[in-house]
């Protein structure tokens, strides 16, 4: 090989960046990977049976008004594990509707949970969707059970998904001073999502 010809000005430049094209590249898909597994729900986590919980509701409502003198609990379902096969990539997780109603932490003074409110409609079908980080989370602590809770609304069902992460809320304490700084990203960990109507 001629050494005055890698030398030239326009070999050398091009040598030059190839190192920085190959370095932006490699942070490109770095970072487009890191943002899939953090920020996109698109593995299925839970089918949830949205007749039958309606059903269940309505029984439980048809045992409340047999019996008048006792106190009407506030009406909940709480769900902490699905079937194994429930669980895979799906590509409904990026198509079907979604309409969230609320989020925030509980109001528990030992261990804080993040949680995120959905709407269900009646008649449809409704799925929970995950990123891959939480996903991969839940498969590495299986005593960390995944938790939804379901509550009956005038319209349909009201789906509350409960991320028990505590953690974050401290760091963000510590780091920022403010426990909502990573609510944002927390959100977008589990979504609930039903057919178009």
């Amino acid at each position: 090989m001629n050494i005055k010809f890698l030398f030239q000005p326009a070999n050398l430049k091009l040598i030059l960046k190839k190192p920085i094209l190959i370095s932006a590249i490699f942070l490109g898909g770095a970072f487009l990977i890191l943002y899939l597994c953090l920020s996109t729900s698109l593995l299925r986590a839970r089918v949830i049976h949205v007749d039958d919980l309606i059903k269940k509701f309505a029984e439980q409502e048809a045992q409340n008004q047999l019996d008048t003198f006792k106190n009407r609990p506030i009406q909940k379902i709480a769900i902490q594990r699905g079937f194994n096969s429930d669980k895979g990539l799906d590509t409904h997780c990026s198509s079907w509707s979604t309409e969230a109603v609320g989020s925030g932490w509980t109001q528990d003074s030992q261990d804080h949970d993040f949680y995120v409110d959905y709407y269900v409609p009646p008649s449809t079908k409704a799925i929970i969707c995950t990123t891959p980080a939480l996903a991969g989370a839940l498969t590495a602590h299986s005593d960390k059970p995944f938790l939804y809770e379901v509550y009956p609304t005038q319209y349909g069902l009201m789906i509350r998904i409960v991320i028990g992460i505590s953690e974050i809320r401290e760091a963000c304490e510590k780091l920022t001073g403010n426990v909502n700084c990573a609510n944002s990203l927390l959100k977008q960990q589990a979504i609930v999502r039903y057919e178009p109507l």
